[in-house]
C-alpha cells in the first residue's frame, strides 16, 4: 500500500456528509460517492479507506481490493435497474497519471450512457488517460504492473 505524505490534505481521505459528499455507500474497508461532476447518467467513485495515491501504485497484493471494488460497483448499478456486466449499460475504470484529479485511488462506475461527446471521450477504453478496471485486475492477477 501506498501512502499519501500529507493524507491530511487528500480529499478523498476526509470523504463525509458533512464535507459534502453523497454517500452511497460505506464499509470498513470502502466508501462510495456520487461523483461531483458526473459524466454519465450515473457516475459514482469507489474509494479504498485507505490511502492508495493512483492505479498505478497497484500491484497484486491488491488483488482482493480491485475485486470488492467492482463487486461493489455491480452491485450499486444492479440496485439502479443498469446491467453491470453489459458494455453498453456499464463502465469501470481509473483515470492514469497524469490526467486523473486526485491522488487517492478511485474507480469511476458509470451507468451509461454518457451525458454528452466530451464525457464520453474522457473515459474512452485504449486510450493513455484511462484504464478498464478489470484490464487493470488481470494485469494484477497475473503478477504484471497495473499498466
Amino acid at each position: 500500500m501506498v501512502l499519501c505524505c500529507f493524507p491530511r490534505s487528500c480529499p478523498f481521505c476526509q470523504v463525509s456528509v458533512d464535507n459534502g459528499f453523497r454517500i452511497v455507500h460505506e464499509d470498513d474497508h470502502l466508501i462510495a460517492f456520487h461523483d461531483r461532476s458526473p459524466g454519465a447518467k450515473v457516475h459514482l467513485l469507489i474509494i479504498p479507506r485507505a490511502h492508495i495515491t493512483t492505479v498505478k501504485a497497484l500491484d497484486n497484493s491488491h488483488v482482493p481490493l480491485l475485486e470488492k471494488m467492482m463487486d461493489l460497483g455491480r452491485k450499486l448499478l444492479s440496485d439502479q435497474g443498469f446491467k453491470p456486466d453489459d458494455d453498453t449499460q456499464a463502465r469501470f475504470g481509473f483515470h492514469v497519471p497524469p490526467f486523473n484529479s486526485i491522488n487517492h485511488l478511485h474507480m469511476h462506475v458509470q451507468g451509461l450512457p454518457y451525458k454528452n461527446t466530451l464525457r464520453k471521450w474522457k473515459y474512452t477504453r485504449g486510450c493513455p488517460w484511462y484504464a478498464e478496471a478489470s484490464h487493470v485486475l488481470e494485469r494484477l492477477r497475473q503478477g504484471l504492473e497495473a499498466l
